[in-house]
């Protein structure tokens, strides 16, 4: 799947908005070093290209949940960030490509510059403690089969962890080593070897990042998707939103065949959070990792494109209705090159008049229906709709229904077959007060 833009990874709140915000990142991060909160972000803006690169980290993170323990590498984070700075050091006096003057200038410096020469010393032994710790991570690995996905990051880390150099020094006590050997250290680690230290340092960040999400899989009993290549049916069994306390689990079917969905329900009934939930399982699924829900079945598709909170551009002078009409155009155009999309609309067209948006809807509507094999979940209140489309082969129609009972409403979160009519727009109103509030208003005395 190509990469979503800015404004689907802002609607399905893929990451945050700030400190204080929820996100799916924040759900999934259960990271222990900073690099590996970095790593996961980053991943989290990368779908996987193709149906085999999904299955590759997929293979990757069930081989970690099978043995977690065996896959962590036991460091503090103080010493995982301290050997991240070291590397990081640029030291002008100790970056000589010879050994010898490296040495004798490293040396000179520590003379000289006893307080910053610790920040090589310190960066060395943390360095050291890493290494232990991966080296011992490697041994529980030893007579494990390493999946692809990682295979070569771990060949060249057993290269560079077991060399002749790094064992020797590994042997020695920590304490004991002389100023000698931390320049001889820091040239093996900077220099000679800076491309391998990079390296270790990336590896253990991604373990870092993929025993998150294994961490998250458990504790939330997230499952993984599976695509049929032989099918484009969509199939999701008991689908929550990971950022809502208490979600309601539903369910969603959708045949290759018949693309369109069309999502009707009352104000408050669900429809925008199931809407961002199928949004968000599709995203994660062509991500490789496990989902929010029972299980799921899904086709790999090219695109993803979501509309479901459009505003006015004020900057560009564009209206809410121009900026949904140009959404639309961007998936007409993707359906039209011939990409298989997953698309979701909330209130098409909500943006200009009823007469124009029944017109611009059902042209939309019409021209969806003749994609196979994208999907189109669009929820509307546009009543007539419903009635234009009733029976037609192309189209499904679910619902979330509401209870109403005197001037009380009770919404079931629980899709179902077939429309919901059901208006509170007015219950809402006063239930909130603001009826109340404007009746008693007091209005300015005329003169």
């Amino acid at each position: 799947m190509q990469p979503v833009d800015r404004h689907t990874l802002h609607e399905l709140q893929l990451l945050p908005e700030n400190s204080r915000t929820a996100s799916i990142f924040a759900f999934y991060n259960r990271t222990e070093t900073l690099g590996g909160g970095d790593y996961l972000k980053s991943i989290i803006t990368r779908p996987k290209e193709t149906p085999e690169d999904v299955i590759r980290f997929q293979d990757l993170l069930k081989a970690i949940a099978r043995r977690p323990t065996a896959w962590q590498v036991n460091i503090a984070k103080a010493y995982a960030a301290a050997a991240e700075s070291y590397y990081a050091l640029s030291v002008a006096h100790s970056m000589s490509q010879d050994v010898i003057k490296h040495w004798f200038d490293t040396w000179l410096y520590s003379v000289k510059n006893k307080g910053e020469y610790y920040r090589i010393q310190s960066g060395v032994l943390a360095t050291l403690r890493l290494v232990r710790a991966v080296q011992s991570t490697l041994d529980h690995l030893a007579e494990t089969a390493i999946p692809e996905e990682i295979s070569e990051d771990i060949c060249e880390l057993r290269k560079f962890i077991f060399s002749p150099i790094l064992s020797m020094f590994l042997r020695k006590n920590d304490q004991r080593l002389s100023d000698r050997s931390i320049f001889y250290l820091d040239y093996h680690l900077r220099i000679s070897h800076r491309k391998e230290f990079r390296q270790m340092l990336d590896t253990l960040y991604k373990l870092d990042a993929c025993l998150a999400i294994v961490k998250a899989a458990k504790r939330h009993q997230l499952t993984f998707p599976v695509f049929d290549s032989h099918s484009k049916d969509f199939d999701a069994r008991e689908a929550w939103h990971p950022l809502i306390t208490g979600a309601i689990a539903n369910d969603l079917s959708l045949a290759g065949n018949n693309p369109v969905c069309i999502l009707t329900g009352a104000n408050t009934s669900g429809k925008t959070t199931f809407l961002k939930t199928c949004g968000i399982l599709v995203y994660l699924a062509h991500l490789g990792w496990p989902v929010p829900a029972k299980s799921l079945h899904l086709p790999f598709i090219d695109r993803l494109f979501t509309s479901i909170h459009l505003s006015d551009d004020l900057d560009q002078g564009f209206s809410h209705f121009y900026n949904e009409m140009m959404r639309i155009k961007q998936i007409s155009e993707a359906l039209s090159n011939g990409e298989q999309c997953f698309v979701i609309v909330d209130e098409l067209f909500r943006g200009t008049n009823q007469e124009d948006a029944l017109h611009c809807s059902k042209t939309v509507l019409d021209g969806f229906a003749n994609f196979d094999g994208s999907g189109f979940l669009v929820s509307t209140h546009i009543h007539e709709l419903i009635t234009h489309y009733s029976g037609h082969s192309k189209l499904s129609f679910r619902c979330f229904r509401t209870h109403i009972t005197d001037n009380q409403f009770q919404n079931t979160f629980k899709i179902e077959e077939g429309a919901a009519f059901e208006k509170v727009g007015r219950l809402i109103m006063d239930q909130t007060g603001v009826t109340a509030l404007l009746q008693k208003a007091k209005r300015p005395s005329s003169k």
